[in-house]
């Protein structure tokens, strides 16, 4: 044929199914699940169905068939003239049919799919022989995206066809892509709607949204636990106890503005508080309004205001006595005994009792620390019992849990536990006997599950003997008594303690690492530390800020006390080391000890006069004449005034 009177699009066609090798006198060919094709076009087949119906309805008897086909060439659904039906039925236009490019060659749905824009074929255009009595007109069918889903295909044998069917079936596909852009709009809206409900439904706020009259448009489930409102009711009487509770609040008509306030209002015979937001939406015709139970404020702020901060592996001590003391206390730590910490004032009772609540099973609950001597005697109860409403003046409208309630679940640490007034020690033995408390004003038992970890600096059974400490109590709360040792018995732990203190100081102030005088931890190691582990962390950040400028730390950067503490030691040893000889010169004793001193700062200071009579407080010349008056110290110096 002569190509000039061909279309280009049908001759490439032609020339491509011909290069492929497409049968020109085949079959069509068909798929034989049909259930699959249908199933995974069946939104395509429930959009496109009503608008070929209709279609149909008005082209009627003009020996046409409207077919829908998928976006890989599969026949899904058709209508149109019975008698056209029937015969393109038997000629293999049925159900699962490929009319694709590379089964039956050149046609209009295979060219559109391929083209992705509308195409009609008319006859002779068609590649296959058997299909020259065919005339079709095919516009492809996109999904928002834009996704090819399929194509609108208007077929015919007899009736010529021509632009007006080619528009038709433009028409028809345009409407149906605006309906599959409503369908899928209106199913996000409903999947959005679901998942908006379920997070309603899981929000630990109320949420009430008001119609701009004022009348109860939605709220969660959540608002009817906080009003104690039955779910069983009618939708109508829920609405209303709702409005009615609302309607105490005085910031839910306030304007546009947002507000967050706490409110109390009136539940039955009840107060209580909520903290409320509201916000106007939709210009003002929708005002919505956010409630959270104050309590459950407290109780979280409670939980996260009393977290631990150490675990056993914060504890630093490898003396014999500290690994005895840390093996206790683990093997407590995963039982629900009570424990009593008994030691010295800074030897880290609090990072103990931290440390058990860490290494149990309450450790994701609260741990409640109390100390004991700093609640006044006339509110101690009300601050560990709470209050109810009205209770004394100048208590909160909606009460208040104290904290042993908020220490439920988790650990009650009582700090100083022998300052705990007299008075008020039977009242919480019969809390720790009876597992409730009953708040100050109210009447009703509320549960708790407490573990309780004491500690004290005095021994308890002294303060029993006393009359200041309550026997029954003490066996309750002493289940296992572990005493922690003083600092100054842990020996090498000093040490142990300083570096590890120095480590974290010089992370603190993000200076280098310092290096340590030996002679910075022998002095370290005559000092009583009666304030334990506290003071020797003191002491040590004094140090480092003294010795921030400087490359190593020695006794000049420890306090007084605590270099005359060591020089004191070692004038004795060295004393000692010398007495036998002065004895045997008949050296009076203070004139012994007065030249151990200055000799042993003489050899410190390397013989330089001027600094050891520094040290020593006195004037250089007395020093030269101390020195010239004494056998011993003259041997301490060489010839030319330096220490040998």
């Amino acid at each position: 044929m002569d190509p000039g009177l061909i279309r280009p699009e049908i001759l490439q066609s032609w020339e491509s199914c011909r290069d492929i090798g497409v049968d020109a006198y085949g079959p069509v060919r068909r798929c034989n699940d049909q259930e699959m094709l249908l199933n995974r076009s069946s939104e395509l087949v429930a959009v496109a169905k009503p608008f070929m119906e209709m279609i149909n309805e008005i082209i009627a008897g003009s020996g046409m068939r409207i077919d829908c086909i998928d976006y890989e060439g599969f026949f899904l659904c058709a209508c149109g003239d019975p008698k056209l039906m029937k015969e393109s039925e038997e000629n293999g236009f049925v159900t699962g049919c490929d009319v694709g490019l590379r089964s039956i060659g050149t046609n209009a749905a295979g060219l559109c799919l391929a083209l992705g824009r509308p195409v009609q074929v008319l006859g002779a255009e068609h590649f296959n022989r058997n299909l020259h009595n065919l005339n079709c007109s095919a516009t492809p069918i996109f999904a928002p995206g834009p996704v090819l889903v399929g194509v609108l295909n208007i077929l015919s044998y007899a009736t010529p066809q021509n632009r007006q069917t080619l528009g038709l079936t433009q028409s028809i596909a345009t409407s149906i892509e605006k309906q599959l852009a409503l369908t899928r709009t209106v199913k996000s809206l409903k999947v959005t709607n679901t998942q908006l409900n379920a997070i309603m439904g899981y929000l630990p706020q109320g949420v009430v949204s008001l119609r701009k009259s004022g009348s109860v448009d939605n709220y969660n489930q959540k608002v009817l636990e906080m009003f104690n409102i039955s779910p069983r009711i009618d939708s109508d009487a829920r609405a209303g106890r709702i409005k009615q509770i609302i309607d105490q609040l005085p910031l839910a008509a306030e304007g546009t503005r947002p507000f967050e306030r706490e409110h109390t209002v009136t539940i039955g015979k009840r107060k209580k508080s909520f903290l409320v937001n509201t916000h106007t939406i939709e210009d003002g015709e929708q005002n919505l309004i956010l409630l959270e139970d104050s309590s459950r404020i407290l109780s979280l702020s409670a939980v996260q205001s009393n977290r631990t901060s150490y675990t056993f592996d914060d504890i630093v001590g490898e003396c014999a006595e500290m690994q005895r003391v840390m093996k206790l206390a683990s093997m407590v730590a995963n039982t629900h005994s009570n424990v009593l910490l008994i030691g010295e004032s800074g030897t880290g009772k609090e990072l103990f009792a931290q440390a058990i609540h860490a290494a149990s099973d309450r450790s994701r609950f609260p741990f409640v620390a109390i100390n004991c001597g700093a609640i006044p005697a006339d509110i101690i109860e009300s601050e560990l019992f709470g209050y109810e409403a009205g209770a004394f003046t100048g208590a909160r409208e909606a009460g208040k849990p104290g904290r042993l309630e908020v220490a439920s679940s988790g650990t009650l640490f009582l700090d100083e536990v022998e300052a705990m007034p007299l008075s008020f020690q039977v009242k919480l033995l019969r809390v720790f006997s009876s597992k409730s408390l009953v708040r100050v004003g109210g009447v009703n038992d509320i549960p708790i599950d407490i573990r309780i970890i004491s500690a004290s600096k005095v021994e308890l059974h002294e303060e029993i003997r006393q009359g200041r400490f309550r026997e029954d109590l003490y066996y309750r709360i002493a289940t296992f008594p572990i005493e922690i040792p003083p600092l100054q018995e842990r020996g090498g732990d000093i040490r142990l303690l300083a570096k590890h203190f120095l480590s974290m100081l010089e992370a603190e102030y993000s200076h280098a690492a310092i290096s340590v005088h030996e002679d910075f931890y022998e002095a370290l190691a005559t000092h009583p530390w009666r304030g334990n582990v506290r003071e020797l962390r003191n002491i040590m950040e004094r140090a480092v800020l003294m010795g921030i400028d400087q490359n190593e730390l020695t006794p000049a950067h420890l306090p007084d006390s605590i270099q005359q503490g060591w020089m004191i030691q070692r004038l004795q040893k060295r004393f000692r080391g010398t007495l036998h000889q002065d004895l045997e010169r008949e050296i009076p004793f203070l004139k012994g000890v007065e030249d151990a001193a200055i000799a042993m700062v003489l050899e410190e200071e390397q013989g330089n006069i001027t600094r050891s009579a520094k040290r020593l407080g006195i004037a250089r010349s007395t020093l030269y004449q101390k020195i010239q008056a004494s056998v011993r110290l003259t041997g301490v110096l060489n010839s030319d005034g330096r220490s040998k």
